[in-house]
């Protein structure tokens, strides 16, 4: 054991010793239980499925009677992607102008100009979205209310 930091020597290497729960959390009841195959098997599928462990999956089947399984569905959508970025380039845009009026900046033709052309960009994004809905629901034209 090493006289500076507490760990046991194993090999030519130092292990670190396991660190202590903290009181309350210590686990010290046994539940035996006997499974079929069949039955292993499902509990360690949905067990992995819930991304927990088999006895955390089981624990929490029989103190509360579910898990609650998240499923995280990525997909890809070009169009949409294109219209985020446009967004974002808009927001930006509405930011500096906001920030320039707050500021005491001088109320301009151009500055208007500019500000009216982002709010109708706006507005045409959202009916290419409310479009772009539709087509990935699989409907042909969507309203927008």
């Amino acid at each position: 054991m090493c006289r500076l930091t507490g760990e046991r020597k194993k090999g030519k290497g130092y292990l670190m010793t396991r660190r202590k729960k903290v009181e309350g959390t210590v686990r010290d009841h046994l539940v035996a239980l006997r499974l079929t195959e069949l039955e292993y098997e499902t509990i360690c599928d949905l067990a992995k499925e819930a991304s927990m462990s088999v006895s955390g999956y089981l624990r929490q089947q029989a103190i509360f009677g579910k898990v609650e399984i998240h499923n995280h569905i990525v997909a890809e959508f070009p169009k949409l992607d294109k219209l985020l970025r446009q967004f974002a380039g808009i927001g930006n845009n509405l930011n500096q102008l906001t920030r320039y009026y707050h500021m005491g900046g001088i109320v301009s033709q151009s500055m208007t100009e500019e500000l009216q052309m982002c709010i109708s960009e706006i507005m045409e994004m959202r009916k290419e979205v409310s479009e772009l809905a539709g087509e990935y629901r699989g409907y042909n034209k969507t309203r927008s209310h």
